[in-house]
């Protein structure tokens, strides 16, 4: 492990929680793209350990490894924890797809109010608000790390039929557009 791969993983431990790409260039006084280099060279190191590294488009974590998931929910399990729904496992795969959807694009791509499964998911740690830059007003939900480590997957290409299954999302979210602007 090379000099800038030890201060990343220290980064990573010390903050524990996911970094964005943005701090830890800033943090480190060297380019993004050289994160993003390190960070790609880094992954094959945690191959075969109990820890994983997780990316997605803008931010990095360490997490348990997929293959030790039942025993951190052996100790975390919680009587009045239940399955994830078939609502909830819909909407978050709206979510995981889409990579950046709004409430009102879930409830149109599901056909009915979304609320309380959001709201569910959130406090489950699956999901996160993000700010939208096209309307402040209503907040992008978007997969956290906690969702990569429980499917045991380190980027949204890992999901299975992804690159059809956005399309489709993105062919109905165009209809959605259409019908938006159709009733301004």
């Amino acid at each position: 492990m090379n000099d800038l791969e030890r201060k990343i993983e220290t980064l990573l431990f010390y903050k524990n929680e996911p970094l964005s790409i943005n701090w830890l260039s800033k943090k480190l006084s060297i380019s993004e793209k050289d994160i993003l280099e390190t960070i790609e060279h880094m992954s094959s190191f945690y191959e075969g350990r109990g820890i994983q590294l997780i990316t997605t488009a803008d931010s990095i974590a360490l997490v348990t490894h997929r293959d030790f998931a039942s025993l951190i929910q052996d100790i975390k399990k919680n009587k009045d924890e239940k399955e994830l729904s078939k609502q909830a496992l819909e909407t978050l795969s709206i979510i995981a797809y889409k990579d950046g959807v709004t409430k009102s694009e879930i409830d149109y791509i599901r056909g009915v109010n979304s609320v309380f499964i959001l709201r569910n998911l959130l406090i489950r740690g699956l999901i996160e608000k993000k700010a939208n830059p096209e309307d402040k007003r209503s907040p992008l939900y978007i997969p956290t790390h906690n969702f990569f480590s429980f499917l045991g997957i380190e980027r949204y290409s890992d999901l299975p039929g992804y690159n059809e299954a956005k399309k489709n999302l993105e062919s109905i979210q165009d209809e959605f557009i259409r019908e938006k602007e159709a009733n301004l």
